[in-house]
């Protein structure tokens, strides 16, 4: 696997949280602690002249069908954005403490919030209505995960575990004693299987065949490893850490990573925090406390 550093992104002025996909494949949102969503023209690493500014520090986002975007804020509120429009059209507020994560069912049509007050909420897509406020562990709810049906989505708690609920219903079926620093960061792999990243540094993958027992782990960053994203291809996925490095894993974790870090790859200086495909398995971008988002285009 290879990889390089094709572009270096500037325009905030505070620590980035948060990225997703743009109104188009050729476009990136991002957002931190300045308060602004902005959009990215990747062909001429510029900013679009859209841009949103909110009340509070931003954790989250979630493009939905290039029609919706969802921002969720460090005060717990979730602004609901008409991307035709450029409006508001629902501002949400549950949340006592910030929103870190927001993913989409589309099978149900529903929106999965993950808060630092530690509870999990369930949104209707359309109207907007709320359906479940649930509290399934103790600690910041950091991420999110659906599987590829999506009929189950898992759950990384600050207490280390690591829920697996029912979509349909959102009943508990697995709680997993994942990590002893707290979970930070959980995907689906391919074959069903789940990936998860903690506190503790390391990355281990869980057997949902068997009752989600432990298949293998490794010392995978240096600190806390805070995004894991699968590459669409489902052949390689991408973690972010603490430790201010990008690395890029073979599926099953059986090889040694690309180390995508300052020295060797011109990369972050800082924490990085979010991760985001592009264009397909081939552009990966990368957000971090240093202001800046990273774009790499990866050969694998």
């Amino acid at each position: 696997m290879q990889a390089k550093r094709v572009a270096t992104l500037k325009a905030h002025v505070a620590p980035l949280y948060a990225l997703a996909r743009g109104r188009s494949a050729e476009t990136l949102f991002s957002a931190g602690g300045d308060r602004v969503v902005a959009e990215w023209d990747l062909d001429k690493a510029a900013t679009l002249p859209f841009g949103i500014r909110t009340e509070a520090t931003i954790y989250s986002l979630l493009n939905i069908d290039d029609r919706i975007l969802i921002i969720g804020t460090n005060r717990g509120s979730m602004h609901v954005v008409d991307l035709e429009t450029s409006q508001e059209i629902r501002h949400l507020k549950l949340h006592d403490q910030g929103v870190f994560h927001l993913v989409y069912c589309a099978k149900h049509k529903r929106v999965y919030a993950g808060s630092a007050d530690g509870s999990l909420s369930v949104w209707e897509a359309d109207q907007w209505s709320l359906l479940w406020h649930l509290r399934p562990g103790r600690g910041k709810i950091r991420r999110i995960a659906l599987d590829a049906s999506e009929e189950k989505v898992a759950v990384a708690c600050g207490d280390g575990s690591i829920l697996v609920l029912e979509t349909e219903n959102n009943r508990e079926r697995y709680r997993i004693d994942g990590h002893e620093e707290g979970a930070n960061s959980v995907a689906f792999l391919p074959n069903g299987n789940l990936i998860s990243g903690g506190k503790d540094a390391h990355l281990r993958i869980w057997d949902a065949e068997n009752h989600f027992i432990l298949l293998t782990q490794v010392p995978a960053h240096n600190f806390a490893i805070y995004d894991i994203l699968i590459a669409p291809n489902g052949k390689w996925l991408a973690t972010a850490s603490r430790d201010k490095t990008v690395k890029l894993w073979d599926i099953d974790l059986k090889e040694k990573p690309v180390r995508l870090d300052r020295k060797m790859y011109e990369g972050h200086t800082h924490s990085v925090n979010c991760l985001c495909f592009l264009e397909g398995p081939n552009l990966l971008a990368s957000c971090s406390d240093d202001r800046s988002i990273c774009l790499w285009e990866i050969s694998a």
